[in-house]
C-alpha cells in the first residue's frame, strides 16, 4: 500500500473468521495452477484467496522459505504448487456476532541481576498469547453448528421439520483469522493475525436492558500465531453464511 492510500484504522475496520480444514488434500505436480486442481470442489475464497494450510512441502516447492507444515498460505488462481506440495484449503465462517475482539501477547522476563550490576538485567523468557471474543448472541448465528458456543459444549438444534443434529464440537481446536483490517475494495490491503486456538470459558446469561452478551477466551496450540498483510485479489469474496436466511 503507497503512502498516499495508508489508512488510519478503526474497531469497525476488524472483523474475525473460524473454521476447520476440509478433508480433501490437495497435491500439487509443478504443472496444474490451484484454480485446476481446486474446480471440482470449488472452495471458498476471502479476499480473492483459496486460505490452506500447509500439510506437506515438496522438494521444488512453490511455498516461500520460513513457512512451516501447519501455517496458512493465501493461494491466487494462477499460483502453480510445486512437486509434492500439498495442503487443505480452510472453510472459514465469519463470526457476524462479534462485537469486539482482542489478541494479546505477553512475554515473559527473568531478572538475571548480579550483585555488582548498577541497573537490573534481564532476559526475555516464553511468550503467552491470549484471545478475548465479546458478542452479542444472535439466534441463527450464535447457535449454529460448530460455533463459538458449540466449541465449549454438546448442541441440540432441531429444525422445523423435525430433524435433529447434535453436535459434540468441545475442546476441539479450530483455525483463527482476526482481522485487523479486512480489504472493503481491490486495492486494500487485509492484515490478520492467522493461529490455531482452543476456545474456552463461555459466559452466558442477559441483564434487563442490555443486549445479550457472551464472551469466550482462547489459547494457542500446535504452532506459533503468524501475522499476514495481503493485497486482495480482485473483488473481495467473503465465507459464504453457514445458515442462510431463507
Amino acid at each position: 500500500m503507497s503512502q498516499q492510500n495508508q489508512k488510519v484504522l478503526i474497531g469497525d475496520d476488524s472483523m474475525i473468521f473460524t473454521g476447520d480444514a476440509t478433508a480433501n488434500e490437495y497435491l500439487g505436480d509443478g504443472q496444474k495452477t490451484v484454480a485446476e486442481i481446486l474446480a471440482a470442489d470449488k472452495p471458498a475464497k476471502v479476499d480473492g484467496y483459496f486460505m490452506s494450510i500447509i500439510t506437506a512441502i515438496g522438494v521444488d516447492s512453490f511455498f516461500p522459505q520460513g513457512l512451516i507444515v501447519g501455517e496458512l498460505f493465501p493461494f491466487a488462481d494462477s499460483d502453480v504448487p510445486g512437486n509434492g506440495d500439498k495442503f487443505r484449503v480452510l472453510d472459514l465462517n465469519h463470526i457476524a456476532d462479534a462485537s469486539s475482539w482482542s489478541f494479546s501477547i505477553t512475554q515473559g522476563e527473568i531478572d538475571v541481576t548480579r550483585l555488582n550490576d548498577k541497573f537490573r538485567k534481564y532476559r526475555l523468557g516464553k511468550k503467552d498469547a491470549q484471545l478475548s471474543l465479546a458478542s452479542i448472541f444472535t439466534v441463527g448465528e450464535s447457535d449454529r453448528i460448530g460455533g463459538v458456543i458449540n466449541r465449549n459444549m454438546k448442541l441440540v438444534k432441531k429444525d422445523s421439520d423435525g430433524n435433529i443434529t447434535v453436535s459434540d464440537e468441545a475442546n476441539r481446536a479450530l483455525y483463527m483469522l482476526g482481522y485487523v483490517n479486512k480489504a472493503a475494495t481491490p486495492e486494500e490491503t487485509s492484515d490478520f493475525v492467522f493461529c490455531k486456538i482452543y476456545l474456552y470459558n463461555a459466559r452466558l446469561g442477559g441483564q434487563s436492558g442490555s443486549a445479550q452478551s457472551y464472551d469466550a477466551s482462547g489459547r494457542l496450540t500446535d504452532f506459533d500465531p503468524v501475522f499476514y498483510s495481503l493485497d486482495a485479489q480482485n473483488a473481495p469474496v467473503t465465507a459464504p453464511d453457514p445458515d442462510p436466511v431463507p
